[in-house]
């Protein structure tokens, strides 16, 4: 799986010149070096103005230091011994890790990135000691894509488990079977559409937004015993849960924030300093400013030790571009100046395929996990209508005529006990404001704008007779359980139903309830909350990540999980 679209070089920058830029602290950050365009320049400077009510910093390192930071982290070297007397065959080692993603009962995309022009080759076995290992050929990689590339694994038995490593062959050389194969990571194949086996999977998003990155000092202790300490500590609590995949439920990298090398810690929560080491000193505007966002969350060990393990499936929401933007939009602000919202999430796609392993050319799609489960990913960004005109009679796009309809129709062919709808934008938590409704809806005792778009589909659902529909999200900064019920409801022509809210993972965590009320369109009622006790708290404070568990016999839990590991909200259902 290989795009076009050459990288501009990395600069060198002289800090001793700074302009600034607007705090990272705020959701809608629009900062970055004025005058930047496509590509960076060389003599290009850049600084942070202080906040003065929450942090000041330092220097920001140059982008070219940011570049060899994140490379030393890169895997060791994987060397191909000889093969029946053929000399032995140096072969490079993934620089970010593995990912597998997209599994199926028969298939995998399996990700990685090289170092160089070379060719992507995967070894797999179902044996931990590689014995029967198969090697498969994948696509050429080079500075077009930025040197990452997918190979998608066929012929694969379900319900398996599959242990692989990623290697890239240089150009030219003979690609031959390892003389001593390593397994990098490991995943599992769905099961059979007619097998009941029992999953677990778990969801996040939110992650490294509002200026908290990568801090080495970061340290938890966890429910287990364990002290968990620098980076993304979340992924060590997660990946002991063994989940069979995970969502990304979108906002899993902050394009449009930078990371200081500093910032003030809030006073309500003990104060100190926040260290991002290592920093990210730009808001993306060029392809190759949206790639090195992606970069620098994998730079992290912790998030590729999950990766490694656990098979992925792939959404966006707004700040892999920009915070709250829609088509047609023209982003007036600094960094942007005038620059359209589409020609920012054109580069934004392109780094988005590059750097996850995700079938296809196409963001909303569904996928199988045995008899149990359905998951319906969804596109809420690609083809939605202004933020600026939710409020109107008439119906405003959210997923789109041909989303919308290729959701029903695959719900309705959906053979699976529960279908689980991951939506990055709650349904009735009500986001932005006056000219800037980002959300599904916006506060007003009547169904207008999107809401329609979704009256339209949970009438579909209820008329179709469709059952056990739970929806998953996030976006929002805390966590929620929202139960929905026509007999609260302004529209009620549908059937009840459950929407569970996770994150943020490693971001600010956002609140009080005030500042996001619920609308009554659909009867929406918060069973459970946590809200911070003050906005833009750091990790570890208010940082939640969800699970689902359905057992043999259908019945399905939700789970809320703090970053510690402890279980702030449970809910057990039972297929209809």
């Amino acid at each position: 799986m290989i795009r076009c679209g050459a990288p501009p070089a990395p600069d060198q920058r002289d800090l001793s010149k700074m302009i600034p830029i607007k705090p990272a602290g705020q959701c809608g950050l629009k900062s970055r070096q004025a005058g930047l365009s496509k590509r960076f320049t060389s003599n290009l400077y850049t600084r942070h103005a202080v906040d003065r009510s929450t942090w000041r910093m330092a220097k920001l390192f140059s982008r070219r230091t940011f570049l060899a930071l994140s490379t030393t982290l890169s895997a060791s070297a994987v060397l191909m011994g000889s093969w029946r007397g053929t000399a032995t065959v140096a072969a490079e080692a993934p620089s970010y890790g593995a990912q597998v993603g997209d599994v199926t009962p028969t298939r995998a995309v399996v990700w990685a990135r090289g170092q160089s022009d070379g060719r992507l080759v995967v070894d797999y076995s179902t044996s931990p000691r590689f014995e029967r290992v198969q090697t498969r050929r994948g696509p050429l990689v080079n500075a077009a894509t930025d040197y990452t590339g997918s190979l998608d694994l066929a012929g694969l038995q379900p319900g398996t488990e599959y242990y692989y490593q990623v290697r890239f062959v240089p150009t030219g050389k003979p690609v031959l079977p390892p003389a001593r194969p390593r397994a990098t990571g490991r995943f599992r194949t769905a099961p059979r559409a007619e097998n009941a086996a029992p999953l677990r999977f778990v969801w996040v998003a939110d992650m490294c937004g509002q200026g908290w990155g990568r801090n080495p000092e970061l340290e938890i202790a966890t429910v287990d015993g364990r002290t968990v300490k620098g980076g993304y500590v979340i992924f060590d609590v997660i990946r002991p849960l063994k989940p069979d995949f995970a969502i990304f439920c979108g906002d899993m990298v902050y394009s449009d924030n930078a990371c200081p090398p500093t910032q003030e810690i809030p006073a309500v929560v003990g104060g100190g300093t926040w260290i991002n080491d290592p920093p990210k000193d730009f808001v993306a505007v060029s392809l190759e400013e949206f790639r090195e966002n992606w970069k620098y969350n994998l730079g992290d060990e912790k998030f590729r030790a999950f990766l490694a393990q656990t098979p992925i499936y792939v959404q966006w929401d707004d700040h892999e571009v920009t915070n709250n933007w829609y088509p047609g939009e023209v982003l007036t602000a600094e960094p942007y100046n005038g620059i359209g919202a589409d020609a920012l999430a054109e580069r934004s796609r392109q780094a988005f395929f590059e750097y996850n392993p995700i079938r296809g050319e196409r963001i909303y799609r569904a996928y199988g996990w045995g008899k149990l489960m359905e998951m319906f990913l969804l596109d809420e960004r690609s083809f939605r209508g202004g933020n600026d005109r939710n409020t109107q009679p008439e119906l405003l796009a959210m997923l789109g005529p041909e989303q919308l309809q290729w959701l029903k129709e695959r719900l309705k062919a959906s053979r699976s006990t529960w279908k689980v709808i991951a939506t990055h934008d709650p349904l009735s938590i009500v986001t932005g404001g006056e000219g800037d409704y980002d959300a599904w809806s916006q506060n007003n005792s009547q169904v207008l704008g999107r809401e329609q778009e979704l009256a339209d589909l949970l009438k579909f659902i209820k008329d179709e007779d469709i059952r056990n529909v739970v929806w998953i999200t996030a976006d929002v900064h805390f966590p929620a359980a929202i139960h929905y019920d026509p007999a609260r409801a302004v529209y009620q022509d549908f059937n009840p139903f459950w929407e569970f809210v996770i994150g943020p993972i490693h971001a600010g965590a956002f609140g009080p309830s005030s500042d996001f009320p619920l609308d009554g369109s659909f009867g929406p009622r918060y069973e459970f909350n946590i809200f911070p006790a003050e906005a833009n708290l750091p990790p570890p404070n208010n940082q939640y990540f969800g699970a689902i568990d359905i057992d043999a016999r259908g019945a399905l839990t939700a789970r809320i999980y703090k970053i510690t590991g402890e279980v702030v909200y449970e809910k057990t259902l039972s297929p209809v």
